[in-house]
């Protein structure tokens, strides 16, 4: 992983060529225009009516089961879609998470944001005064890739000297630290509509501009360039909407937000898919990113250039909710087989492994994230249909490529 000194100018009132174009759509075409010159396209434009959480890659509603009497916590609500948050509800033992993630085309295919491509993302949003700035974290849109825990940017909603705000910020992988490019008061937009526009260059050296509008009052127009908003070669950017916020401050409340008119302009043409290597079609070879397997809690499939089938399963262990299941493994007579586990190792880590809910055995790797290795552990089938279950209640465990039955 490439790690960037960034260096931050912030930037009020400043544009640039592309900059000027308006900020709620793009700007149409000149009488004679330059077939060189990038232009914005509109990329996805969700209806919560017509396409509901469908419209975005992954739902991570209360994830870790935490309070399912309050399902669904984030939903559909006539012409927008709501988030709420209780006081119950947990994402581990300090925060709440009831977030969407990603964006879908109509098609179902994810749209990727790949380096060096310029977005623009807009949407209005009701933050009640419910929804409270808190002395720890409270964000309301992130943008994060899967092989990264730290975000790439956020808006969030701080205390800063004691005044209730709302922030757009960027982070710097090599600290981990969090630097507000630009601030507003949160209490005088709150509990009516406002319009948010986030428009960023996801490159090495990036920019992000955050505009914050009050019907036709720009109370916000800053911008941060010279900044690395591109962490990891085979991972794309996807922005995030919900509520994520630290349980730890004082006078929470239960809570919700508003979020619609959701659109997302791309500058010039989409780049091509990513080429990555076909799944392994061998007899006895079962990939970890299989339709139909199971990822519970934060597990989930990734892009993996060294992995068969070109993804990955990532976030596997650390405690009882972030697991995979291999579904579908199949065995001809009941006995004991061969498992080789085929994973992406930080170092020294180890899977704790269950075969159709019986008692755990462990599978210990030692390697690199860059390179699959391999572990080979015997495993006891039943003729015909068989489920594992990878899974470790301490510590993150390898990421999953694929099994191979022998």
């Amino acid at each position: 992983m490439k790690k960037y000194g960034p260096r931050a100018r912030v930037c009020a009132g400043v544009m640039s060529a592309i900059a000027l174009i308006a900020v709620t759509s793009p700007a149409p075409a000149s009488a004679d225009p330059d077939a060189h010159q990038p232009r914005w396209e509109l990329r996805w434009n969700p209806s919560p009516a017509k396409d509901g959480v469908n419209a975005f890659e992954a739902l991570e509603d209360d994830r870790r089961g935490s309070h399912p009497e309050g399902l669904p916590h984030v939903s559909a609500d006539r012409d927008a879609w709501r988030f709420t948050a209780h006081l119950e509800d947990r994402d581990g033992s300090d925060r709440m998470r009831n977030e969407v993630r990603g964006m879908r085309a109509h098609d179902g295919t994810p749209l990727e944001i790949r380096k060096d491509q310029t977005w623009r993302i807009s949407y209005q949003m009701y933050i009640p005064d419910t929804l409270d700035a808190t002395t720890s974290f409270t964000h309301i849109w992130q943008l994060k890739n899967s092989d990264v825990g730290t975000p790439i940017a956020q808006i969030s909603l701080p205390v800063i000297g004691g005044v209730q705000k709302i922030a757009a910020r960027y982070w710097t992988l090599e600290d981990n630290k969090s630097h507000d490019f630009a601030t507003a008061d949160l209490e005088p937009i709150q509990n009516k509509w406002v319009t948010t526009t986030i428009e960023f260059k996801s490159g090495d050296d990036g920019y992000m501009r955050w505009v914050l509008q009050d019907g036709r009052r720009t109370i916000v127009d800053q911008r941060a360039d010279n900044i690395d908003l591109w962490w990891t070669q085979e991972q794309y950017n996807r922005p995030k909407w919900g509520i994520y916020r630290s349980i730890k401050s004082a006078g929470l409340q239960e809570t919700y937000l508003l979020v619609r008119d959701l659109n997302a302009w791309q500058l010039g043409p989409a780049a091509p898919p990513v080429t990555l290597p076909p799944p392994d079609r061998s007899p006895g070879a079962y990939e970890a990113e299989r339709v139909g397997n199971v990822w519970e809690g934060a597990a989930e499939p990734a892009y993996c250039a060294v992995c068969s089938g070109g993804r990955k399963v990532i976030l596997i262990g650390g405690n009882v909710y972030d697991y995979a299941v291999v579904k579908g493994v199949l065995s001809e007579t009941t006995g004991t087989r061969q498992m080789t586990v085929h994973a992406l190792v930080d170092g020294a880590q180890s899977f704790r492994v269950s075969v159709n809910g019986a008692d755990s055995s462990e599978v210990p790797m030692t390697g690199t994230k860059d390179t699959v290795t391999t572990a080979t552990v015997p495993v006891d089938l039943v003729a015909g249909v068989n489920t594992i279950r990878f899974f470790d209640l301490d510590a993150r465990g390898p990421e999953l490529d694929k099994i191979v039955i022998k």
